[in-house]
């Protein structure tokens, strides 16, 4: 398991976000978080990523105990995330977004940045080759040198996954990845998560699109008020009567019939 959650809880004051949980999430699989607004699956991954220190319970990634680690170590040991809004910097090239996302990556020797050695321009020309695959692989190569902020809103999103590639994650967190997004904008960041798990990448997205979610998903999470309602895979996750009475309904269990 690259992620394994102990007796996890997150308390504001006398709520419970999230209660005595315990989840693992398989190395090289794509794990879905479901449950309705309010059920603890944003704090969850606040607290996963060191956004928020646990009030109770452990954290266990890639073997080692990181409860209350900071982001940024977090992200130096592979592990990333994207959010629900949207954290482009508009007024840089898509090509210059994915190489902001190389940050970890690059020389950060002050003399070679004083003096433009011949070792920062190396350091350079291969994050941006980096980068240019990274937008390769998410269908946005073509569109490399056009302003961040005048791309359609799928392109965006499907950037917004580019840029945390090029981290080189081997978790990557995905909170509401098709949110807003039409049909055709949904099948394009289905078909970039799918690849993902090809490329080393282990993913964990919160969704609300029930059709993606049944398609894509290996595992699935369901969330009600901060504890466990059910996990499993697909089948068995749309046929349970705890779940469908919860959270998807008679109009949810008629999507993911479809999906």
């Amino acid at each position: 398991m690259i992620l394994e959650l102990e007796n996890l809880g997150m308390r504001f004051g006398g709520v419970k976000a999230v209660d005595g949980l315990s989840y693992a999430i398989e190395r090289g699989k794509v794990h879905a978080i479901i449950g309705p607004n309010g059920a603890g699956k944003t704090t969850l991954f606040n607290m996963v990523t060191g956004i928020y220190r646990p009030t109770a319970g452990r954290i266990r990634f890639d073997g080692e105990d990181v409860t209350g680690m900071p982001p940024e170590e977090l992200a130096r040991r592979g592990m990333c995330r994207t959010f629900q809004n949207l954290q482009i910097f508009e007024q840089m090239t898509a090509l210059e977004n994915v190489m902001v996302g190389r940050h970890l990556h690059e020389d950060r020797n002050i003399l070679d940045h004083v003096f433009r050695l011949p070792r920062l321009r190396a350091s350079e020309a291969a994050s941006r080759a980096r980068a240019l695959e990274l937008l390769e692989v998410v269908g946005l190569a073509e569109l490399a040198d056009q302003p961040a902020g005048a791309l359609p809103y799928g392109a965006m999103k499907r950037l917004e996954i580019a840029r945390a590639l090029a981290a080189e994650p081997k978790l990557l967190l995905l909170d509401e990845p098709a949110a807003g997004c039409n049909a055709t904008e949904t099948r394009e960041i289905d078909e970039v998560i799918r690849g993902l798990p090809r490329r080393g990448v282990t993913v964990g997205l919160i969704e609300h699109d029930m059709p993606l979610v049944m398609n894509l998903s290996d595992h699935i999470l369901v969330l009600d008020y901060g504890r466990k309602l059910a996990e499993g895979k697909a089948a068995e996750i749309r046929r349970n009567p705890d779940v469908i009475a919860a959270y998807l309904g008679t109009h949810g269990q008629e999507a993911v019939a479809h999906a």
